[in-house]
């Protein structure tokens, strides 16, 4: 998840530069087995300065440009949980535990966004601050962070549980983040019975 970890800092490192969204996938397909699935939409804009810093937007993920100018970056990944979670890529910020009865444990680290995504520029005056959220809070507008956790069964989640019980869900919408009393929880988790 270090590309998942990445994509969620450039909303701290770069926001005046452009927007993205990223929805991000962790199915427990079997009792060993996991799939990640990962899209990353970034805006023109955005796609422009990293270009013009000499890196690709997408390194190694798949690449999509749009006729628009913004790229969409995606990544998919299966295997037995060992494997996943010793992927160097994914082991960072993610948690994968077989727990009793068969269950499986799944939590996104969040704890680390809540510090890089802070506003507190101390040399700031109360104006300038409030004049630079409102100029983020219309490029923020409508652009989102999107987790899911999905298996045969969720049985309880600090996220959102869809209708057929199969998903978990926990959407960090960017504007949130230019709030001071906006907090997130340590981690997005669910406890999932195994399957499709």
């Amino acid at each position: 998840m270090r590309r998942f970890l990445s994509a969620l800092s450039l909303a701290a490192i770069v926001p005046l530069a452009g927007c993205f969204d990223v929805d991000a996938t962790i199915a427990i397909t079997g009792e060993d087995q996991a799939e990640m699935d990962m899209q990353m939409t970034i805006d023109a804009d955005l796609v422009a300065m990293i270009a013009g810093s000499g890196e690709d937007p997408c390194e190694g993920m798949v690449r999509e440009d749009q006729a628009d100018g913004s790229v969409v970056c995606s990544e998919s990944k299966s295997g037995s949980i060992e494997e996943l979670m010793s992927d160097p890529d994914m082991g960072e910020g993610l948690t994968i535990e077989k727990r009793a009865g068969g269950l499986v444990y799944v939590a996104f680290d969040l704890d680390d966004l809540t510090g890089e995504m802070g506003m507190g520029d101390d040399d700031m005056s109360a104006e300038e601050r409030a004049q630079m959220m409102a100029m983020m809070g219309s490029m923020f507008e409508g652009h989102a962070m999107v987790l899911n956790i999905t298996g045969a069964e969720v049985v309880e989640t600090n996220g959102t549980r869809s209708d057929d019980g199969k998903t978990a869900t926990y959407e960090i919408p960017l504007t949130k983040l230019l709030d001071d009393t906006f907090t997130l929880p340590e981690t997005f988790n669910a406890l999932v019975r195994p399957g499709t």
